[in-house]
């Protein structure tokens, strides 16, 4: 945005544009100055940290994120499709499900995702704090589940993974173990994973039950 020798007047907005561009993963000061050609000094007038940057523009991404609930579906299908919803979401847009890990919510978009959470398990009969835990619990898995799959496609064909493969190779119950797997995908595994979480979860806080009921739950 230098124009003749002179820096052109940008906003709060065209900083939070640049990073949303620029994705989570690979957003800096540097980077999204370097976007809107300022210095990262102008930059640093409008937003006071990497930190603040990181809550803008993981907020202004979390915009876009609109969850879809079926009434029709009981409640561990429901958080399946949950769960399913948010890794294709971050899957997209790298950088957002570490975003998530880490702190969440941290703005308006945030809450809007929870509430909105909060009130579809409410029309499956549960109270808010019973459904805030149990969207906390699946958000947390799939969430973890997601990163963890990113750092091993990041992974695909380094030495390390090849050393991964060959120790695995050295164990005959582990030979036989993967023998034993058929074939599946990232997505299957993730399906089959948290579908038994959501079983287990409901099966421990089903509809009506008082969330404070878990502390004496077998």
């Amino acid at each position: 945005m230098r124009t003749g020798g002179r820096t052109a007047t940008f906003t709060l907005r065209d900083v939070i544009a640049a990073g949303v561009r620029i994705g989570l993963a690979e957003l800096s000061m540097q980077r999204v100055a370097d976007a809107l050609g300022v210095t990262t000094a102008a930059i640093y007038r409008h937003v006071p940290s990497r930190s603040d940057l990181e809550r803008l523009v993981g907020e202004a991404i979390l915009e876009e994120l609109h969850l879809v609930d079926d009434p029709s579906e009981p409640a561990v299908a429901h958080l399946v499709s949950f769960a399913g919803q948010l890794r294709r979401f971050t899957l997209e847009r790298p950088g957002t499900a570490e975003y998530l890990l880490r702190l969440f919510p941290r703005g308006p978009s945030g809450v809007r995702l929870l509430e909105h959470q909060v009130m579809a398990l409410g029309r499956r009969g549960y109270d808010p704090a019973a459904a805030t835990a149990l969207s906390s619990a699946i958000a947390t898995l799939a969430i973890g589940a997601t990163v963890a799959d990113q750092a091993r496609a990041a992974l695909h064909g380094s030495r390390a993974a090849e050393q991964a493969v060959a120790a695995m190779a050295g164990s005959e119950l582990l030979r036989q173990a993967m023998a034993g797997i058929p074939p599946h995908t990232p997505e299957d595994f993730f399906v089959f994973m948290l579908t038994a979480a959501a079983e287990g979860l409901v099966a421990q806080l089903p509809p009506g039950r008082p969330l404070f009921d878990l502390r004496t739950a077998s």
